[in-house]
């Protein structure tokens, strides 16, 4: 019995795994590389430049997860280049059965399934919570969720994140559509930006505000920001929508640990028309609900 299977069609790939996979570099089990490299050359077959491309995600395992991670960073050299269209959506708890027996390795069975112009199939749009307009990213993207976090809370405080006055609940999941207006040097890709483009909107809307214990650390991570600058940003959460905050101590720096696995439909959207000397930032957060 293999631990994994891998099947495709004309217009979509399908991977069941009995261990979810990880990150490259850091997969537990020698197959997860073997499980990759088969749904890379499947994904060879289908994937379609400058076409939209949905992944799905589901697992009986009711543990809470983060969808787009699963989905895209821990896939990230197995998935196409040139996505300018990306979506990505969480199941219900309730993978389809695969055609074939699969060894259990981990107790639960990971279902993740890749298309070419897929829509979302379990959820939609419900309530809009904030919405926003060709934010500026002043800091240039550095593989972290700090640019856009800051471009979305000095955004706020400008007055460019309209906040609707929906509130939502602790428990409750939600969705995002985000847009980069991108600039002729990039991003290209929407599937190697989509990390740090959702972790750092999600962490603009949590609870982080200026102390004195997490300043210096934040002043080291954000070196090319005047104290001035980031008191700005820290001053102005945007609502807070997440009562908790998402940055945290890190060594002599900061992480950023946004409430991500409750994002179970999400959206991105490269679109190469800004005259900037950065890309702008346009999007929406939203509550959900089944289709």
């Amino acid at each position: 019995m293999k631990p994994y299977y891998v099947q495709e069609t004309s217009t979509a790939v399908e991977l069941w795994a009995g261990y979810r996979v990880q990150f490259d570099g850091q997969e537990r089990h020698p197959w997860q590389k073997t499980a990759k490299a088969e749904l890379k050359e499947a994904l060879s077959r289908v994937a379609v430049p400058n076409e939209p491309f949905a992944g799905y995600y589901d697992t009986t395992n009711p543990a809470v997860s983060d969808v787009e991670n699963s989905l895209f960073t821990n896939m990230l050299g197995s998935l196409p280049s040139g996505v300018t269209l990306l979506r990505f959506e969480r199941g219900t708890y309730a993978p389809p059965a695969p055609p074939v027996s699969i060894e259990l390795v981990g107790g639960h069975l990971h279902y993740y399934r890749y298309a070419v112009g897929g829509q979302w199939t379990t959820w939609e749009t419900d309530e809009v919570l904030a919405r926003w307009e060709r934010l500026p990213r002043r800091l240039p993207l550095d593989g972290s969720a700090g640019p856009i976090w800051l471009a979305l809370r000095h955004g706020h405080a400008d007055g460019g994140v309209n906040l609707t006055g929906v509130g939502l609940r602790p428990d409750a999941d939600f969705g995002l559509r985000l847009v980069v207006h991108a600039t002729r040097q990039g991003p290209r890709n929407a599937i190697s930006v989509s990390e740090n483009l959702v972790d750092g909107t999600i962490s603009a809307f949590h609870e982080d505000r200026h102390s004195d214990a997490m300043f210096p650390a934040l002043t080291r991570r954000f070196s090319l920001l005047t104290d001035e600058e980031l008191r700005r940003a820290l001053d102005h959460p945007a609502g807070p929508l997440f009562t908790t905050p998402a940055i945290r101590p890190f060594g002599k720096s900061v992480q950023f640990s946004p409430a991500d696995e409750r994002c179970i439909i999400g959206e991105v959207t490269i679109r190469p028309d800004s005259s900037e000397r950065w890309s702008e930032l346009s999007g929406e957060l939203f509550t959900v609900r089944p289709r």
